[in-house]
């Protein structure tokens, strides 16, 4: 039978038995990008090591409701290591680009600012370092995807 069921990830699914579920399609929060408003929300640690230790607990239980041809999809997306001037700064300009409108991080610059021990404006590898946690972890990895952000005018 499908279900939806709504919750805290990691509550909800310490709630289901194990091997039930074929498939899991996930997009988490991705790390420092969105303040959703919500005390203890996936992507706002302080770190980033932090934010991978996070999703690999989940991912632990996600893992353990998985039947044995089970199968995980996740979309996540990388961020930057930022110097706090870009699109926080000046919401009203940010709000012409894709994903502007998210008022949840407009206007947020303490989330944009450097505190990863990278130099500003460096791809942090958040992907990478999320699928070599899940295969030191027991995962198998199958395939990556990447994909074209196109916008239509």
């Amino acid at each position: 039978m499908n279900k939806i069921i709504c919750g805290d990830a990691l509550t909800v699914l310490r709630t289901l038995p194990d091997k039930c579920c074929r498939c899991c399609v996930t997009s988490p929060p991705y790390f420092n990008l969105r303040d959703y408003g919500v005390p203890g929300q996936i992507g706002l640690e302080p770190t980033m090591q932090e934010y991978i230790a996070r999703l690999v607990e989940v991912f632990a239980e996600v893992k353990r409701v998985l039947t044995d041809d089970g199968t995980l999809w996740v979309n996540i997306a990388d961020s930057y290591a930022g110097s706090g001037k870009g699109a926080a700064l000046y919401p009203e300009n940010a709000k012409k680009y894709k994903q502007g409108t998210n008022t949840g991080s407009c206007g947020v610059a303490a989330i944009t600012k450097n505190k990863y021990d990278l130099p500003n404006k460096n791809l942090m590898g958040i992907p990478w370092r999320l699928a070599f946690a899940l295969q030191d972890s027991g995962w198998i990895l199958r395939q990556d995807m990447e994909y074209a952000d196109i916008e239509m005018w």
